[in-house]
């Protein structure tokens, strides 16, 4: 989809932002506390067009520490979060838990409404979800698999968007097109979201299957890759896409016959989920 990568790309860059290599992971935290638990799981967010203003996230159970000033230090005064209890005193299932982090502080920028949240991935039983390679194998390693979705109003220099004191509102997770996003077991190893970053568009969940001839739907959306699978984070564009944006969309089909031009087609978007 070039030419609607390209109208949006250059309607939503951040000022004075380009295109950038996805933020690497760190080594590890500078300093952690003692866990609990016998098996933390690491998780990194980026922000900044260049991704580098870090902050870690490290789950311990029913509890998460939060890096919120980005200085590394895992251990200091109100980077403790508890998981928040289910609302209408619903018991949550195995491996459920829902992080309300607020605000934190990173390179000079406070990120608001900041939230991760954890579920067993056996909950998701779309059958397109099922379906999936990258699920069906991570069940198939482990049955009490969890995924995660992180969710942040992002302060971007030269942005306005529907978030908190007009931040732009971002999502992480569960699933993008390169799997499910997971924290994982060792800090090396650990996902990075990269929130208000340069800006790309991309598909929903899954490719398409179009056909000449034959009526089809895709969804896309517009965000910024991480690092690690179910990492693209999606941008809300309310407030932020003008309105009276229509990109084109130009698809290209494969010849049915060997030596044939290529077929293309034309699409103005107008709907917006």
């Amino acid at each position: 989809m070039p030419r609607l990568a390209l109208a949006l790309a250059a309607l939503l860059a951040p000022a004075g932002a380009s295109a950038a290599d996805p933020p690497r992971a760190e080594p590890a935290p500078k300093k952690e506390p003692a866990y609990r638990t016998k098996s933390p799981r690491y998780g990194l967010l980026a922000f900044g067009p260049e991704g580098k203003d870090r902050v870690w996230l490290v789950q311990d159970g029913d509890t998460l520490y939060v890096d919120r000033n980005g200085n590394g230090d895992l251990t200091e005064p109100g980077e403790t979060v508890t998981a928040a209890k289910p609302k209408n005193g619903r018991a949550p299932d195995e491996g459920e838990f829902s992080f309300e982090i607020g605000d934190l502080t990173a390179g000079g920028r406070t990120h608001k409404g900041v939230g991760v949240y954890v579920t067993p991935l056996s909950r998701y039983e779309s059958p397109s979800i099922a379906r999936r390679p990258d699920v069906k194998a991570a069940l198939a390693k482990d049955p009490k698999a969890t995924v995660v979705v992180i969710r942040a109003d992002v302060e971007v220099p030269g942005l306005k968007g529907g978030g908190i004191g007009g931040r732009l509102s971002f999502s992480a997770g569960f699933i993008d097109l390169n799997g499910v996003l997971q924290f994982a077991e060792k800090p090396a190893d650990a996902p990075v979201v990269h929130l208000g970053g340069p800006l790309q568009v991309t598909f929903y969940g899954e490719l398409p299957g179009l056909r000449v001839g034959r009526g089809g739907e895709f969804v896309l959306v517009v965000g910024t890759p991480g690092v690690g699978p179910g990492t693209f984070a999606m941008l809300h564009y309310l407030d932020t896409i003008p309105k009276d944006a229509k990109p084109v969309a130009e698809v290209t089909y494969r010849p049915a016959k060997p030596g044939d031009a290529p077929f293309k087609e034309k699409f103005e978007i107008r709907d917006r989920c």
